[in-house]
């Protein structure tokens, strides 16, 4: 076991923050389950082994809290925001970007959540946190050949879900992507 101090995984925690924030699109949330992430690798047991790199075991660790997140909300009634606390989020020119993207990624995480286990923790790692192949395949205990078999099998499914619950406007309308109403909601 290589032992790993706190300072050495903190040169990961804007990687981790990033890897958050993709997935879920909140800042907030995201700085959340990055504390949380380097207090489960402080506290965990079983500890950074070094069979993959640090960045990658985080992540993986990121992974598992932005999943418990997404089947706890999922149980949960939606909640929309208030308009003055989306007004304040940014300067006038930056908030409807920042809202829009923000939206783009909650919604994206979402489907991504929706991916059985294999296929939401290689899509994750690797088009979110950017981990290659081996890297990956450390972390799952995984060959690297069923990486790249998982990882297109989970894009596919990616791409069919958005597919069926997205209508996509790219250059039609201002807001990109709409979720389409369930069948026989018009």
């Amino acid at each position: 076991m290589t032992e790993t101090t706190t300072d050495d995984m903190s040169r990961h925690r804007d990687a981790v923050r990033g890897f958050a924030l993709k997935l879920l699109g909140e800042v907030a949330l995201a700085e959340d389950i990055t504390q949380e992430t380097f207090l489960r690798a402080q506290r965990t047991d079983a500890g950074y082994r070094g069979e993959a790199g640090e960045k990658s075991w985080l992540c993986a660790i990121a992974l598992n809290l932005v999943r418990d997140h997404f089947r706890t909300t999922a149980r949960r009634p939606e909640t929309t925001a208030e308009p003055e606390a989306v007004e304040n989020v940014a300067a006038p020119g930056d908030a409807e970007l920042n809202l829009l993207e923000s939206e783009m990624s909650s919604c994206i995480g979402e489907f991504l959540a929706r991916l059985p286990r294999p296929q939401y923790d290689v899509v994750a790692l690797h088009d979110t946190a950017g981990l290659g192949h081996a890297e990956i395949a450390a972390q799952l205990d995984i060959s690297v050949a069923n990486s790249r078999v998982v990882l297109h099998r989970g894009r596919q499914a990616l791409r069919g879900m958005f597919e069926e619950g997205c209508v996509l406007a790219f250059g039609e309308d201002a807001i990109p992507c709409e979720r389409r109403p369930p069948s026989g909601e018009d």
